[in-house]
């Protein structure tokens, strides 16, 4: 079982060893320092796990997390810390969860005005056909909005994809949107 450590909002690896596993064979997390490692050699320095990440990790049975008092959290525990911790977590994880499973990678989307970008290879392998807005499906959205993701989507050349939760069954619905020129 690797072992992580729960810093805040993140998650450390701090086994050199079990830092590569994870970045390997999956892309999980990135190591401190090292924006898009080209090989698994350059994985030299902790890795830092989003909480996403490590509540998923936990959940399959990949990581422990070790509190800052020595406690283990199990992924019920870890779920509500991050309830706690990031706004609309649910929503997110949910939607995390569902891409993970069908076979994408998943990363943070931030610097693209998203909340992931997705890949279907992986980064440093190509550019991330995707970025992902996650919404309460029962949630308004206002033209104006809408427009505003479709605008970050184009600039970096990237399909807009709105991942739509029912929080009532925790499925997952997406729209990808297309730019088109007439």
């Amino acid at each position: 079982m690797i072992r992580a450590y729960l810093v805040g909002s993140k998650v450390i690896v701090t086994n050199i060893d079990d830092a590569k596993y994870l970045y390997s064979n999956g892309f999980y997390g990135k190591p401190l320092g090292i924006p898009k490692p080209k090989n698994i050699k350059d994985i030299t320095r902790p890795l830092e796990l989003s909480l996403i990440e490590s509540v998923y990790l936990v959940k399959k049975g990949l990581i422990e997390v070790v509190s800052k008092n020595g406690d283990i959290l199990e992924y019920k525990k870890l779920y509500e810390y991050g309830l706690q911790t990031i706004d609309k977590f649910d929503i997110m994880y949910r939607v995390y969860e569902d891409l993970r499973e069908k076979g994408f990678i998943v990363r943070s989307g931030i610097k693209y005005g998203a909340d992931f970008a997705v890949y279907t290879l992986g980064p440093g392998l190509e550019h991330a056909p995707f970025i992902i807005i996650t919404l309460d499906i029962d949630q308004d959205l206002t033209p104006h909005e809408l427009l505003s993701f479709g605008r970050v989507s184009h600039s970096t050349r990237k399909r807009l994809v709105l991942g739509l939760v029912d929080r009532k069954n925790g499925s997952v619905r997406y729209i990808m949107f297309k730019w088109v020129k007439l």
